[in-house]
């Protein structure tokens, strides 16, 4: 207990704890949604870039360039679907004519169980040449017939 019978708390000398929106409606101001309190503190933050003032016609022509520039990506968009759309019927053709010619390598392709792990021996191709260069020693290894 603090001096004058009061506890020590949050709001020291204050009775019970309240919340700001009780406190505002008491005080007759408006209760103010936290959204809208972050996104007018969004808005006004010091680091948040001024919205662009364009006169009519740079306005336009802003307006032409960002239309365009949405066709071509819709035109990107729609062109890769219509390539992934053609593998994938040439894959299901594929599966179909195999499933026609033999069953047996049908269910083998087809199958949901491991193979096995993923070969250590695979290299992932780079953009970068590798450290030591060319080997030009190397030959093929002999073979055991």
């Amino acid at each position: 207990m603090v001096a004058g019978g009061r506890g020590a708390g949050v709001g020291a000398g204050a009775g019970p704890l309240t919340f700001v929106r009780g406190m505002a409606k008491k005080k007759g101001g408006r209760v103010q949604d936290r959204r809208v309190r972050m996104i007018r503190y969004s808005l006004n933050h010091p680091l948040t870039p001024r919205p662009l003032k364009f006169g009519t016609m740079r306005m336009l022509r802003h307006w032409t360039i960002h239309r365009a520039w949405l066709l071509y990506q819709r035109k990107l968009r729609t062109a890769r679907e219509l390539e992934l759309e053609r593998q994938w019927n040439s894959m299901r053709e594929a599966c179909e004519e195999l499933a026609r010619v033999d069953q047996r390598l049908y269910r083998i392709a087809t199958s949901k169980k491991e193979t096995g792990y993923f070969p250590i021996e695979l290299r992932i191709p780079t953009d970068t040449p590798p450290r030591e260069g060319w080997n030009h020693g190397w030959v093929r290894p002999h073979q055991k017939a």
